[in-house]
């Protein structure tokens, strides 16, 4: 049933079994067939809103359009664009279910940080050019904006390598698809690509930071007197346990932040979150048996901060680097447990294995870590910190992976 209004001719409310809409009803143009146009629900849409659409599309139909064929051609060629890049990275990342959540963090930083102008935009619409200029525009923003002093590689490079190294992984699975109407989502192909064409996308240099002999020990000394009664530096004695663990361990960060006490027992301790998701069993040395009994407690960690979480352990490293002077990173703690690996002329299989890098062929697959292996290497260089033994070294020597 149609209840006309009463101001504007051609608009009515139409009764229904559940909802009454508005309705525009009028003869279009040219064509003697009445159009009906459904504006939508009464209680949604006031009167004043539905004659003012009424007026709209009564306008339309004395032209000669017809407002639904006209809201039908919107709507297809709004489909015809095709999918945005913020609907292409949630695509991505429930594609790949399998990311660490420390990658899918990463993720979404530098999306939002480097792209979030781009997510309404459609990714057929992304240009090589476009590429180009974020490019540049990433690397130009950290390098204005960075206090911190250069490295290896020019301030911003990483990060713009990185943000479109995530780009192209994200657009790479749209390569080989095709839309409704048969069309390749990507007419022309990866836009990303062009980075490598034009040779933009040089490989960065490693870091190759570790600490000399004279260094570790000037380290090992200020981590030692840090415990003593009358000490009174900055250096907690928590964070000096945790840089000793990473100088004799070769952990990552968080590798050794995130170790839980159900993972260690008398004689080993197994980190379980790693990079190449698997687990890393390693034996447990002197040194370490008394730093872990320092250390656990009630809490689920070994380092465990204010209401049973896992400390952060973010200003560890610089603290300690503040008080000794010896500028470093846990990396760089990393890096020098590998030297002094190779410094006792330990082959890089070995180290590897340390360090627990993913095996780089089928071959390798078949030779198992074992603790055997790992022992003599940690007992090496923990020897080497702690200053035991008589090892002749090779000053300078730097292990690169």
């Amino acid at each position: 049933m149609f209840k006309p209004d009463n101001q504007v001719k051609g608009l009515y409310s139409k009764q229904l079994k559940t909802n009454d809409v508005w309705v525009v009803k009028a003869k279009q143009r040219g064509i003697n067939k009445p159009v009906t146009v459904t504006l939508g629900r009464v209680n949604v849409i006031n009167v004043r809103e539905a004659r003012r659409l009424a007026k709209e599309n009564l306008a339309l139909l004395a032209s000669g359009i017809n407002p639904n064929q006209k809201r039908k051609a919107e709507l297809r060629a709004e489909s015809n664009k095709g999918i945005n890049l913020e609907q292409a990275y949630h695509s991505y990342m429930e594609l790949r279910a399998d990311l660490k959540p420390s990658t899918k963090k990463s993720y979404q930083q530098v999306m939002v940080r480097c792209f979030g102008d781009w997510f309404m935009l459609p990714i057929k619409e992304i240009t090589r050019d476009d590429v180009v200029k974020k490019y540049n525009a990433i690397r130009n923003r950290i390098a204005k904006r960075s206090n911190r002093p250069e490295k290896a590689n020019p301030r911003g490079l990483a990060e713009a390598q990185k943000a479109t190294r995530y780009l192209n992984a994200i657009l790479n699975t749209y390569l080989n698809d095709v839309d409704e109407d048969g069309n390749r989502v990507l007419p022309n192909g990866n836009p990303v690509a062009v980075l490598k064409d034009k040779r933009m996308r040089t490989i960065l240099k490693p870091r190759m930071r570790f600490l000399m002999r004279s260094e570790r020990e000037n380290l090992y000394q200020e981590l030692t007197i840090s415990s003593h009664d009358q000490y009174d530096g900055k250096i907690k004695p928590k964070e000096a346990d945790f840089v000793f663990l990473l100088m004799v361990s070769g952990l990552r960060f968080d590798e050794a932040r995130l170790l839980r006490r159900e993972n260690i027992t008398k004689s080993t301790y197994t980190v379980t979150d790693t990079k190449n998701n698997r687990d890393h069993t390693l034996p447990i040395t002197p040194g370490l048996e008394r730093l872990f009994k320092r250390n656990l407690s009630d809490s689920e960690w070994l380092f465990s901060g204010r209401s049973g979480k896992a400390a952060s352990m973010s200003n560890a490293i610089k603290n300690i680097s503040n008080a000794t002077g010896i500028a470093f990173s846990a990396h760089d703690l990393r890096r020098t447990a590998a030297t002094i690996a190779a410094e006792h002329d330990f082959s890089t299989d070995q180290i590897s294995r340390l360090l627990n890098h993913k095996k780089k062929d089928q071959t390798e697959e078949y030779v198992q870590k074992t603790l055997q292996m790992i022992r003599p290497i940690v007992d090496a260089i923990e020897a080497d910190i702690f200053g035991f033994g008589d090892y002749e070294i090779k000053e300078n020597a730097a292990v690169e992976f």
